[in-house]
């Protein structure tokens, strides 16, 4: 099925870049510092999803860095919380739902009338006020990071910046996948719990859509139901 519109709000959360990006937005070159402490060695008696980390340093290399946000994200298997996304001067707020793989929903509140739901396969941009939806396939979008059961960022996108910073950690990726063109997302990670707080996405024209995340329950899984679409609401 092909979509014929897609709200503003909904493309800019969801689809990001519909074009190659020409303004680059580079990250600080990593602080110097003293010797490079390893991240600890896994321990085989405690679970990845209850493993606690210890603060990644100022001058980790970019292939640790990399290394523990793939970890953070693997181990990220349920997620409900609360978001707010600012763009330009229009700040929205909503509900985030996720259960990997593939199941993820946006709930935007009152009186903003869309929903964004992925079931595994597909994406579905619902407006409660007309009932209508739109179709996308999940490939398409750049929250691959999210939704993907198992991914490697250094293979799966391309890393393009990295930051460390003591109460935080910024990766800057490129996914060149996504519909009809490039997207650009930096992500924001708190130390040294790596529990992801942000995302940017930046569009073709340099324009920022950030979602920042608030009151995370990684324990409880969601209703399934949240993750089902009505195919028969069609354009």
């Amino acid at each position: 099925m092909t979509i014929v519109r897609i709200s503003s709000l909904a493309a800019a959360i969801l689809l990001g870049a519909a074009a190659s990006v020409s303004a680059q937005v580079p990250l600080p070159p990593v602080r110097p510092g003293g010797s490079f402490v390893p991240p600890p060695a896994p321990e085989a008696a405690k679970p990845e999803a209850t493993r606690a980390w210890t603060a990644l340093p100022a001058n980790a290399s970019p292939a640790a860095v990399i290394e523990r946000v793939n970890a953070a994200l693997n181990r990220l298997e349920v997620l409900t919380a609360d978001f707010v996304q600012l763009s330009g001067n229009r700040q929205l707020t909503g509900k985030l739902h996720l259960q990997k793989p593939g199941k993820l929903r946006f709930d935007y509140d009152p009186p903003t009338p869309l929903e964004i739901i992925s079931d595994g396969r597909t994406v579905a941009i619902r407006d409660r006020k007309l009932a209508t939806q739109d179709f996308y396939s999940i490939a398409q979008t750049p929250l691959k990071f999210l939704v993907r059961d198992r991914i490697d960022l250094a293979k799966d996108l391309k890393v393009t910046g990295v930051r460390v910073d003591p109460d935080r950690v910024i990766v800057q990726v490129e996914d060149k996948a996504t519909f009809a063109g490039t997207s650009q997302v930096t992500l924001f990670f708190e130390q040294p719990s790596m529990m992801l707080k942000r995302w940017t996405i930046l569009d073709p024209q340099g324009h920022e859509v950030t979602v920042t995340l608030a009151n995370p329950n990684t324990v409880q899984r969601p209703d399934p139901q949240l993750f089902v679409i009505d195919f028969t609401i069609i354009r």
